[in-house]
């Protein structure tokens, strides 16, 4: 029966079928094709690209954002908004977008390395990692709570050896495993960078 309908509608006759489908299948205030126009991004990244400056907000030469689809709330469509010439992890910028029948929101901006996890909820737990010198980076964990993103964890790691070894506590245990291993020179190095200390 099907192979019947198919050979006797037209072309044109069975993508208007399935455009009227796809109107009724995604329901109101959803899209069918989730796409972020330049025309729906927030004013605050249209206007310019922002970064932060010795604590302040400032704007850079904006080359353009890119953006992609993350996922689908009881009031629109969930984006990620990234900045795609960023080379150094800490000038990376990226928003997490809401468009809504009433226009589009920034949930959250961040800085540094981006990545998203999904849970039980239909927004995903942001984390960033910030460089903050050869030896030290921060990791920030956003979760949605209620009507907002918040922070819910930031720790400071070092980087020993361009290898992270984790926060303090993590770092010592790293040592005392390296010293079990008859390592005593990466011992060394991480009481060295993280404690300040150059013996055992």
């Amino acid at each position: 029966m099907n192979r019947i309908l198919k050979k006797r509608l037209p072309g044109s006759l069975v993508a208007g079928t399935l455009a009227l489908v796809a109107v009724f299948w995604t329901g109101p205030g959803e899209t069918f094709d989730p796409v972020l126009a330049a025309r729906d991004l927030p004013v605050e990244i249209a206007g310019c690209v922002a970064t932060t400056e010795a604590g302040r907000d400032t704007c850079v030469s904006k080359k353009g954002v890119t953006s992609r689809w993350i996922g689908r709330t009881a009031r629109g469509d969930l984006f990620l908004v990234l900045r795609p010439d960023c080379a150094v992890s800490n000038d990376c910028r990226a928003w997490v977008v809401e468009r809504t029948t009433q226009g589009s929101a920034t949930l959250l901006g961040v800085s540094g390395e981006i990545r998203l996890y999904r849970g039980n909820g239909v927004y995903p737990t942001v984390q960033s990692r910030l460089e903050l010198s050869e030896a030290n980076s921060t990791y920030t964990r956003f979760e949605w709570r209620g009507d907002q993103y918040v922070s819910t964890e930031k720790r400071m790691v070092y980087r020993v050896g361009g290898v992270e070894c984790g926060t303090r506590a993590e770092c010592v245990q790293v040592a005392r495993d390296a010293l079990r291993q008859n390592d005593a020179d990466s011992t060394v190095r991480i009481y060295e960078h993280v404690h300040g200390v150059s013996w055992i």
